[in-house]
């Protein structure tokens, strides 16, 4: 019932909007890649905290953009291997995957949005040292994780651009992580429940008719639990 009632609100606010007089503007659609660098990122675990390297993450944006309505997603392609380092099991290679789609109903006015959509990871991650359901050997691990969430955002003309930002919330994302052993110790699969926040703010500056400049920043928290 918790998560039936947000849904129902924002249903309705969707259908609100959705009913207002439909924006002058014409079709578009937009495609880009952004280089989005970790700075801060921590993992933190049970029984230890891992601080992640600066690496630069390139995602593919895309939109599509019709009356008051738009389609927004950014993806992952799969990485190569991310090398880090865990003071329990050793060397990690991390690869991760990301697909992350939102509907969106704008105001008349083109500054205000609610949405809903659907976020997707994939990651396969080596551990050196495998953990302590094995005796010996190494371990590899293979999770897929999704869920709805829901955003409000606002986008306000500056200058020669747009400041734009957003807030998403995904309450509940399911999922089932497969671990296997090196030593021959039976696979296990455990269920795997979280939930994500993602917050950011930009400046979209256009140059030309064609192209864009973006410039901000982004915080996700995600969270996530396992049933052993």
């Amino acid at each position: 019932m918790r998560i039936l009632a947000p849904f129902c609100a924002l249903a309705i606010a969707l259908l609100a909007l959705s009913a207002a007089p439909a924006m002058a503007d014409p079709p578009s659609a937009t495609i880009g890649v952004t280089l989005d660098p970790i700075v801060g990122g921590i993992h933190d675990s049970f029984n230890d905290t891992i601080r992640l390297p600066p690496i630069p993450v390139p995602l593919i944006e895309g939109s599509l953009r019709f009356s008051n309505f738009e389609v927004l997603g950014y993806g992952l392609p799969p990485t190569i291997a991310i090398p880090y380092s865990n003071a329990i099991q050793g060397s990690v290679a991390l690869r991760l995957s990301i697909l992350d789609t939102t509907f969106r109903v704008w105001d008349p006015s083109s500054h205000f949005a609610i949405g809903v959509g659907e976020t997707i990871y994939n990651q396969t991650t080596h551990y050196a040292t495998a953990d302590v359901f094995a005796a010996s050997g190494g371990e590899r691990q293979y999770s897929r994780i999704a869920g709805a969430h829901y955003e409000v955002a606002v986008r306000i003309p500056f200058r020669a651009g747009s400041l734009e930002t957003s807030l998403r919330y995904a309450p509940v994302l399911l999922g089932t992580q497969v671990s296997t052993y090196e030593d021959g110790t039976a696979s296990r699969f455990d269920p795997e429940r979280g939930e994500q926040v993602d917050g950011n703010v930009r400046y979209v500056h256009h140059i030309g008719r064609h192209m864009d400049a973006v410039l901000g920043v982004r915080y996700v928290n995600f969270t996530a639990a396992y049933d052993i």
